[in-house]
C-alpha cells in the first residue's frame, strides 16, 4: 500500500478550514431552510440575522467569543464548535489581529493558543496579560482567557496563570473538559 505524503494530507485539510460563510453550500443551506426561497442569494444581514437566531436558542445565547490561533485548521474547528454552542465565534491568526479585533468589538470569551510565536508578533502570554489589562474594553469588562496548548507541562500551566489567563485547555480538547471550562467561565452557558 502507498504511502500518502504529509503535504498531501495537509491539502485534503485545507477545505475544513475555509469558514462556513465563503462556501456557497452553506449560503445555499441556510437558503433553503431558514429563508425565503425566492431570493436568489442570502445576504450577510440574512445570514447574521439567521445565525443570531440559532445561537439565542443555545447555550451560548450568541456572545461573542473570539478564538486566536495562527493555525487555519485548529481556528476553525474551535470556531465551529463554538458557534454549534450558540456563541458568535470570530477568529484571528495573530495576536495582532485579535488585539484590532478587541477594540472594535466586546468578547465574552477569548480562546487564545499558547504557542503563537512571539517572532511574528505578539506572543500568546503577552497576549493575554495584554488582553487583562486593557484599561478600556469596548463594553467595560475584560473577557475570560482560555488558553489552548498542545504542550502539557505544569510550568506552562503556571505561567498562563500568572499571565492572567481564567482556564487552560489542553488540545485536542475533550469534550467534557470544554464543556466544563465553558459553564466555569461563562455563567450564562447552559
Amino acid at each position: 500500500m502507498p504511502i500518502t505524503p504529509p503535504n498531501t494530507l495537509l491539502t485534503e485539510f485545507d477545505p475544513l478550514a475555509t469558514p462556513f460563510d465563503a462556501r456557497p453550500e452553506v449560503d445555499l443551506l441556510l437558503h433553503d431552510l431558514a429563508l425565503a426561497p425566492e431570493a436568489p442569494s442570502v445576504t450577510a444581514a440574512e445570514r447574521s440575522a439567521h445565525r443570531a437566531a440559532v445561537a439565542a436558542q443555545r447555550g451560548g445565547a450568541g456572545r461573542a467569543v473570539l478564538v486566536v490561533d495562527s493555525t487555519p485548521i485548529a481556528r476553525q474547528f474551535l470556531m465551529q464548535r463554538l458557534t454549534g454552542l450558540g456563541y458568535d465565534a470570530h477568529g484571528a491568526e495573530n495576536g495582532e489581529h485579535a488585539l484590532a479585533l478587541i477594540e472594535q468589538q466586546a468578547f465574552a470569551i477569548v480562546f487564545l493558543e499558547l504557542a503563537l510565536t512571539p517572532e511574528n508578533g505578539i506572543g500568546g502570554l503577552s497576549l493575554c496579560q495584554a488582553i487583562k489589562q486593557k484599561p478600556d474594553h469596548p463594553n467595560g469588562i475584560a473577557p475570560a482567557v482560555v488558553v489552548t496548548t498542545g504542550q502539557a507541562g505544569s510550568s506552562d500551566r503556571v505561567r498562563s496563570s500568572l499571565a492572567g489567563c481564567d482556564a487552560y485547555l489542553n488540545k485536542p480538547l475533550m469534550e467534557a473538559e470544554f464543556l466544563a471550562v465553558l459553564r466555569e467561565i461563562d455563567p450564562l452557558f447552559r
